[in-house]
């Protein structure tokens, strides 16, 4: 077995697995704590190497967290753990390992921006595990970039793509997650604007959970004439049937169509037990 220098231990702190083990902020707080150590991003490598599945997945966080917006570290090391982060996800999205996939897609986001992590994320859409798929899908828009011009290029093309795919998952979690990116974190614009994006959202209306609404809404923010009338009708069902459940989405929509200001203001009214409701 190779040695390890004193300050590169070859498996994790005690504390920081039993942390991992729990509920709540006690996990990331330790992983925040122990990125700041000196030779953190060496641990993080040389955990990775591990054969131990638990192991190298802390590993893998903990080269996230060092990439992250909040590492320690100065610039020039960040970009070492960035590259750190793409290479153990690589070789995570290709294992066996579904835990292992799932920590490679939630790293690949936490790090942040990255054609290379892009790469990664369009295998793991595609992942047998509907969790990964899951992980990968919420993770597209923050490996993709916030700005403006983000969805405008071929990244944004190959994003917004595998986005309209994954709108038609067999999982409903995995499809209301596409929709949601969709609909609410990617600007309408560029490769978003796209009419195929509308036609997968207007599929999506009739979506169990909150896919509807979200597909409504994402419709309206694009000025399709699909939205508008969707919208009136579960808003005019929320009138009717008091018990009925009225997602916000559909309510954000409306704000957008002033010709639905009266009936989402009547709407809101009743919900809150005013005279509309009695």
């Amino acid at each position: 077995m190779p040695e390890h220098p004193t300050d590169q231990p070859a498996e994790p702190p005690t504390e920081l697995l039993e942390a991992r083990e729990g509920t709540g902020a006690a996990f990331p707080a330790a992983l925040a704590a122990h990125a700041r150590r000196p030779g953190a991003l060496r641990d993080a490598a040389t955990w990775w190497s591990s054969p131990r599945p638990v192991v190298r997945q802390v590993g893998l966080e903990l080269s996230s967290v060092l990439a992250g917006p909040a590492s320690p570290l100065p610039l020039e090391q960040r970009e070492q753990a960035r590259a750190q982060v793409a290479d153990q996800a690589a070789q995570a999205a290709t294992g066996e390992d579904a835990d292992l996939r799932w920590a490679a897609a939630k790293a690949l986001g936490a790090a942040g921006p990255s054609p290379e992590g892009l790469d990664v994320l369009g295998a793991l859409v595609r992942d047998e595990d509907p969790d990964v798929r899951w992980q990968a899908v919420a993770c597209l828009p923050l490996v993709l970039g916030s700005a403006a011009q983000a969805v405008e290029g071929d990244d944004g093309r190959r994003v917004v793509s595998a986005l309209v795919a994954a709108t038609a998952d067999v999982d409903d979690d995995v499809a209301e997650q596409a929709v949601f990116v969709l609909a609410e974190q990617l600007e309408p614009t560029g490769a978003a604007a796209a009419p195929d994006v509308a036609d997968a959202l207007a599929a999506r209306l009739d979506a169990p959970g909150e896919a509807g609404a979200l597909a409504a809404l994402g419709l309206v923010r694009r000025g399709d004439a699909r939205g508008e009338p969707a919208v009136r009708a579960a808003l005019t069902r929320a009138l009717d049937d008091p018990d009925t459940e009225l997602d916000e989405p559909w309510l954000t929509a409306a704000d957008l169509l002033p010709a639905l200001a009266a009936l989402a203001a009547e709407v809101r009214t009743a919900s809150a037990g005013g005279p509309a409701g009695d």
